[in-house]
This record gives C-alpha cells, sequence and structure tokens, in this order.
C-alpha cells in the first residue's frame, strides 16, 4: 500500500467568501409580525428570546407586542387574516381546525351564497370522497367555538350559508 494520502473530496473546495453584513441605520425599519399558537406559555417563551435578540441588537431596537391593530374592527367582530390564517374576536384568538378556519373562510368570502354540501366538500375539503354528514358535524363544531349558533345560517333543504349580520371581517393584504 502507498503512503501517499488521499485528500477528502470537501477539502478541495475553497471556502465561501463571507462579506460583512450592510449597515442597515439609514434603511426603514423592518416590522416583523409573528403569530404564536400553543398558549401562554409558548407567547412567553418567544417574547423572551425576541426580548434579548432586541437587546443584543442595541440601541434603535424595539419590541411591540400586542394583537395586530384593529382600529376598524367592532366589538365582537371576527376577524379572519388568511396570510396569517388566524382568526381572533376582540384581539383574542379563537382555537380553529384548520377545517374549520377554512369553512369559515370560504363562508366569509361568499357572502350571502348558498353551498350545498357537496358544493363545500368539494371546495372546503377538495374532494367529495366523505359524506355529507362531515359538513354538519363541522358546522356544528364551528358553531360552538364561535359561541354562536345562528352565524353560519342552515338552508333547508339546500345546504349552508353565512348569516347575513354575521360580524366577520376578511383582511385584505
Amino acid at each position: 500500500m502507498s503512503a501517499l494520502a488521499i485528500a477528502h473530496p470537501r477539502a478541495t473546495h475553497p471556502r465561501p467568501e463571507l462579506r460583512p453584513v450592510p449597515d442597515l441605520t439609514d434603511e426603514a425599519p423592518v416590522t416583523v409580525t409573528i403569530s404564536i399558537a400553543g398558549g401562554a406559555g409558548g407567547r412567553d417563551r418567544v417574547l423572551a428570546a425576541l426580548r434579548e435578540l432586541v437587546d443584543a441588537a442595541g440601541a434603535g431596537a424595539a419590541v411591540e407586542v400586542g394583537a395586530p391593530a384593529a382600529a376598524d374592527t367592532k366589538d365582537g367582530e371576527i376577524v379572519l387574516d388568511p396570510r396569517a390564517r388566524t382568526a381572533l374576536r376582540d384581539g383574542a384568538r379563537l382555537d380553529l381546525s384548520r377545517l374549520e378556519y377554512d369553512l369559515l373562510l370560504f363562508l366569509a368570502q361568499h357572502p350571502r351564497q348558498v353551498f350545498s354540501r357537496t358544493q363545500l366538500l368539494t371546495h372546503v375539503w377538495g374532494h367529495r370522497h366523505t359524506t355529507n354528514r362531515t359538513v354538519d358535524v363541522h358546522v356544528s363544531r364551528l358553531r360552538t367555538k364561535l359561541d354562536d349558533p345562528e352565524l353560519i345560517t342552515t338552508v333547508y333543504g339546500l345546504g349552508y350559508r353565512l348569516a347575513d349580520n354575521a360580524p366577520i371581517a376578511v383582511q385584505e393584504r
């Protein structure tokens, strides 16, 4: 066997050059919005980590904590944010499953329209491979979680629609 050493293949590749971070002092401030699920414990841990990060950043950095600005929000109104996939009522997050959120968002985006169970399965679930009873169960759970049984109206013999006076707003960006 030869005494010749074989170099590791990665050792022959040059390392990338590290570039300095640009000075952002003359730039506009950066705003970061974080939606935190999991209750107060998870929220407190994330906020503590953010405060440490801001302290390390030094002068000029700040943390503001609170619910998204809702200047146009009416008392008791449910605000749906499709980008963050959040549902808030009076600044408090509603605990909705993925399908409950999708169902509420779909109905809110199509006010005053009646949808059959089959149409809802197609548009919200993305398929019709389950029973129509699935829609009934999700509507019932959603009514319970929203604490408003009249928010989603049953149109007997046809399907469901959002009530005309439903206090729901969908954030558009």
